[in-house]
């Protein structure tokens, strides 16, 4: 469906922005459009732990009947389309291509289960447009217009997230950010953006309190997820003295993804302090 600027049907989030797009392209539900939605952005590359929690957010947010947005591209973006589908929420996906040059061409079968479940797949682009690397920084824009708030998971120094997140600034939306190791080059987006101001996320009702416009229909069927206590106490025990990260590991039977969550927000907070060789300990 190709929708002009002038079309009642065109989105009223992308009217409100800098360089809107004259028209649009969609395929699936474009009532959705308009809804409540949380985009879910991060690293093309991301780690386990990015995918993990990419996964949580998406299936935890989306049983709010949040839209969650992203741009299909690998990584992070593609593990929150894909558990949103699995969670049978609602995604919308928006391209740097034209339809009929879907990049990347591996996440070209997210196309159908986004259409299946009910979502919308969105575009700028003649059909047959193939990407170019100004592409992404358009998508982008549209990727944070269409959202309420961005929720960040991991992005390297230079990244599409950065330039994202700093597009978000400018759009006035809500910044939210998943903490990440110190020693996770990936986390440096996150850490950084926390350090400027950024919300801090520890479990999804860390982002829909602030909102007012949202279904409160939280399902027994899910636990709570909150980062922020799961074993801290536990950890603080074994840095009495100092101690390595692996030693923590051995003593605590814990994995070394949840010790190193676990380290680094006990970093964000000041109660320990990070030492050479990946040694830690309180600060008394």
């Amino acid at each position: 469906m190709e929708v002009e600027y002038s079309s009642k049907y065109f989105p009223k989030k992308l009217r409100n922005i800098k360089n809107f797009p004259q028209k649009i392209y969609v395929l699936g539900n474009i009532e959705i459009i308009n809804n409540f939605g949380i985009a879910i952005i991060g690293s093309r590359s991301c780690s386990t732990y990015g995918e993990k929690m990419a996964k949580l957010f998406a299936q935890r947010l989306s049983k709010y009947k949040i839209n969650i947005i992203s741009g299909m591209a690998r990584g992070v973006d593609k593990y929150a389309h894909l558990a949103t589908i699995e969670n049978k929420g609602s995604t919308i996906a928006v391209l740097p291509s034209g339809f009929n040059k879907i990049y990347p061409k591996e996440n070209e079968y997210i196309v159908n289960k986004i259409l299946d479940a009910g979502g919308a797949v969105i575009s700028e682009y003649e059909p047959d447009e193939m990407v170019k690397s100004k592409n992404f920084i358009e998508r982008n824009r549209i990727v944070s217009a269409l959202s309420d708030g961005i929720l960040i998971i991991e992005g390297g120094y230079r990244s599409g997230t950065a330039v994202t997140a700093r597009i978000a600034k400018e759009q006035n939306k809500k910044i939210f950010c998943v903490p990440s190791s110190l020693e996770n080059p990936k986390g440096l987006v996150p850490n950084k953006l926390i350090h400027e101001g950024a919300a801090l996320v520890r479990n999804e009702e860390d982002i829909i309190e602030n909102f007012d416009n949202i279904e409160k229909r939280k399902s027994e069927e899910y636990e709570k997820i909150n980062f922020s206590n799961i074993n801290e106490s536990f950890i603080m025990d074994f840095l009495e003295d100092e101690i390595g990260i692996d030693e923590i590991v051995k003593k605590s039977n814990l994995k070394i993804e949840e010790v190193n969550y676990q380290l680094t927000m006990l970093q964000l907070m000041n109660k320990i302090e990070q030492l050479p060789g990946k040694r830690y300990r309180r600060i008394v």
